[in-house]
């Protein structure tokens, strides 16, 4: 993998104790101090770089928002919104500084990351933002009277601020969140170089009269089309067929004290899709979608569609850093401060191997150089050809500039059959973990024996 730099932090020390904690995290996929340090000296060093105060997760994510400007350069980009509860039940006695989560008794905190997704592709780029929500005074009890800047709500404005002001190569910027980011705040003052996709969640009033859901059913069905609804919980993976209704609105200005000084009203497109006949049982899917992108054609709804669907990613990610490998939830750091700057670690760690499994099968058509080091291609080729079986199925079919070629490769590592027809699943985040820990020392010996040999 590539050597990345979690930031320089005033010392070079320091950076360099920050870049082997993170290769460490991807390498052996876990976040225990006592595992990831090498011996005790190690563990040590790691245990007071997340300690020190010079170390920052703000500078890891800006640093993180750098390198993926540069992958964005040129892309239209989605810059994907969500909040995920990290929670420690059974830890209240050991940790220190933490507040509560959502049922207000649990010990914990909220992770708000900006994943950039390629909307051509989907493919993954990179981290954009992560902030960190600890609710040390409990949740606010008066929050509906509060002003708009001093609500936890504010972290939907501060995300698309902070990817227009990161993304600066990016050729479009399109904020995409789901029902929780329904706020006319963000609509009223979102950047000028940031377009919104959010999914309705409030009935909100119209400039013409009446609510959003009643207009959008007077609306004429304009299409009907079969989507894939990714599995979630308990939940399934199905298909559905849905009814698609799109045209201009206009809404009014909320008639509460803190949204006084707002402008009184603002142009959105609205895309409503509303799953027909659905199943016994099943939760219908109902997308009521908001954006500032004109909307004015059926390929224009069906884009609109198409790029909310990428949300899912983010949820990915988030099971990649929770039950599927990094388990952040089963960390022992006892103190607030330090378990913040080590799940921003995780993010990053969690969104580089999400990035893997969303590339395994070519369609995000994305470079090696995005996630390997172009030094170890000899080493890659190698174990490459160690990993190919004999027969046509069995060999790596992707082209070696690519990125789905060396995320063939993690997968065979990782325990994948390799096989791609029909019964055999795919390789997902355990295995790409999996494979990426087997990797990692093998590329380590492979660059002492040539350093060695040059010595």
């Amino acid at each position: 993998m590539n050597k990345v730099s979690l930031g320089c932090f005033g010392d070079e020390r320091l950076a360099a104790r920050g870049a082997a904690l993170l290769a460490a995290v991807e390498s052996k996929r876990t976040l225990c101090l006592h595992r990831l340090g090498d011996d005790r000296n190690q563990t040590l060093s790691f245990g007071a770089f997340l300690a020190n105060p010079a170390v920052s997760a703000h500078e890891m994510m800006v640093t993180a928002g750098q390198r993926t400007d540069r992958q964005a350069a040129g892309r239209h980009v989605l810059a994907i919104m969500d909040t995920t509860e990290i929670s420690f039940p059974t830890q209240t006695d050991r940790k220190r500084g933490f507040g509560t989560g959502g049922n207000g008794s649990d010990i914990g905190l909220f992770l708000h990351p900006v994943l950039a997704v390629d909307a051509a592709s989907g493919g993954i780029l990179g981290l954009v933002d992560c902030t960190a929500i600890n609710r040390t005074e409990g949740k606010a009890a008066d929050r509906k009277q509060r002003p708009a800047d001093e609500k936890e709500s504010r972290r939907w404005l501060d995300g698309a601020e902070i990817a227009g002001d990161r993304l600066t190569q990016a050729a479009t910027i399109t904020v995409v969140a789901d029902r929780e980011s329904d706020i006319y705040d963000l609509f009223a003052r979102k950047p000028d170089n940031v377009h919104l996709l959010c999914r309705s969640a409030q009935p909100r009033l119209l400039t013409t009269g009446g609510l959003l859901p009643k207009h959008c059913t007077s609306l004429p069905e304009r299409d009907r089309t079969r989507i894939e609804v990714p599995a979630k919980g308990n939940r399934p993976a199905r298909q559905a067929t849905v009814a698609l209704r799109f045209g201009p609105i206009s809404l009014q200005r909320p008639n509460r004290p803190g949204a006084k000084g707002l402008p009184e009203a603002v142009a959105l497109s609205v895309v409503d899709v509303q799953e027909v006949d659905p199943p016994a049982g099943a939760e219908p899917v109902c997308w009521r979608l908001l954006t500032t992108h004109p909307v004015a054609t059926l390929a224009e709804a069906r884009q609109i569609v198409a790029w909310y669907r990428l949300r899912w990613i983010v949820e990915q990610v988030f099971r990649s850093m929770k039950s599927h490998c990094l388990d952040i939830e089963t960390s022992q750091i006892e103190t607030a401060g330090c378990f913040i700057k080590m799940a921003a670690i995780a993010m990053i760690a969690a969104t580089r191997a999400m990035q893997l499994v969303l590339a395994r099968d070519g369609t995000t058509e994305q470079p090696i150089a995005d996630a390997a080091d172009p030094a170890d291609l000899p080493a890659l080729r190698a174990l490459n050809t160690s990993l190919e079986g004999r027969t046509e199925k069995l060999k790596n079919p992707y082209s070696e500039t690519t990125l789905a070629w060396f995320v063939w490769i993690v997968a065979r590592l990782g325990g994948w059959s390799g096989y791609t027809s029909k019964g055999y699943k795919p390789p997902g985040p355990k295995t790409m973990h999996h494979g990426l820990q087997r990797l990692d020392p093998i590329l380590t010996g492979w660059r002492l024996a040539n350093h060695s040999a040059h010595v």
